[in-house]
């Protein structure tokens, strides 16, 4: 979203600053290489932090539930083929880049903006905003290194895991809600079962993502009776399946236990990985995190410790 809103600005003859807590996309590579092969977690620079955020080592889908075809989306896929994916996605019925190809293509994004104008603030978060005094707008920030960025519009992207700065938009009166979220675990395959089950003979030209027919994909739906006295039902269900790709552990704190799943442009795995999550409320967070109004993150935090306490630590699922 930040960078997007960054196009837009250049396209208007603007020159942003953008603010970018972890690291330029190359140079997050190697801290991801270290936390995949080492355990290594970089608090600043991970499968969240980072230039693109967390959707960059992810599986790539860009299938939206607004509608492929309309103006909009459109427009994003348009960028998206003139920054470098193929042309193939403006066609495809479930277009996909994977990790290799976004890395690529935020580069050459980057390029384009600094070419206009743009400025780049990395490895620096933002620690607060600055606001004029009586309650008025918003003026600029206050970067973690002590500095201070002014202007006359300040346009927030926070992206995944900003926990402080959702607690710094609360402390100047921002009037923030809890949320319904989703919650689950990740569940991982055969590709080669998964192409069974769902093309039958023909999963055998699936070849690792090299056949004729593409690694087959799922999805699953169901409601579920809720638990307690005169509890309705709730919604369980699949998300963000990855053919052909891998569990990655998310987590941006060594004592939590986060993970996603992602995939690379060919998707040639012999994993598939899928969510399950259920919905889960405001009201269900209630009686472990009371009413505040970032229950929600609290709730997050709490869960993510006792996952990794479950798995003995040591960023172990």
């Amino acid at each position: 979203a930040g960078l997007f809103a960054a196009l837009s600005l250049v396209d208007a003859g603007l020159q942003p600053i953008i603010v970018e807590r972890g690291k330029p996309v190359e140079q997050r590579g190697l801290s991801i290489g270290a936390l995949f092969n080492r355990k290594m977690l970089d608090p600043e620079s991970n499968l969240c932090y980072g230039e693109g955020g967390a959707g960059t080592w992810s599986d790539g889908k860009l299938t939206t539930r607004i509608g492929k075809n309309s103006e909009e989306v459109r427009s994003v896929l348009q960028r998206l083929v003139a920054f470098g994916a193929p042309e193939r996605i403006l066609v495809d019925g479930k277009p996909h880049l994977g990790t290799d190809r976004l890395v690529r293509i935020l580069k050459s994004l980057r390029q384009h903006l600094e070419a206009r104008g743009a400025r780049f603030v990395f490895n620096c978060s933002v620690a607060d905003l600055l606001v004029e005094p009586g309650g008025g707008r918003v003026a600029g920030v206050r970067l973690a290194n002590g500095s201070e960025l002014l202007g006359d519009k300040v346009l927030m992207g926070a992206g995944h895991s900003a926990r402080s700065l959702y607690a710094q938009l609360l402390s100047h009166g921002v009037a923030l809600e809890p949320k319904p979220i989703a919650v689950g675990f990740r569940v991982e395959h055969p590709q080669d079962l998964i192409n069974r089950i769902q093309f039958g003979e023909f999963g055998t030209l699936c070849e690792r993502g090299s056949g004729k027919v593409p690694v087959a994909d799922y999805r699953l739906a169901v409601q579920v009776q809720d638990g307690g006295p005169g509890a309705g039902e709730r919604s369980c269900y699949s998300f963000c399946m990855c053919p052909g790709g891998q569990i990655v552990p998310t987590s941006v704190r060594p004592d939590e236990l986060c993970v996603n799943g992602m995939s690379f442009s060919k998707r040639q795995s012999q994993w598939a990985n899928s969510a399950l999550v259920v919905s889960v409320t405001p009201e269900d967070m209630r009686p472990l995190c009371g009413d505040h109004p970032l229950r929600g993150v609290e709730w997050q935090r709490i869960m993510e410790r006792r996952a990794a306490e479950m798995g003995g630590k040591d960023l172990i699922s």
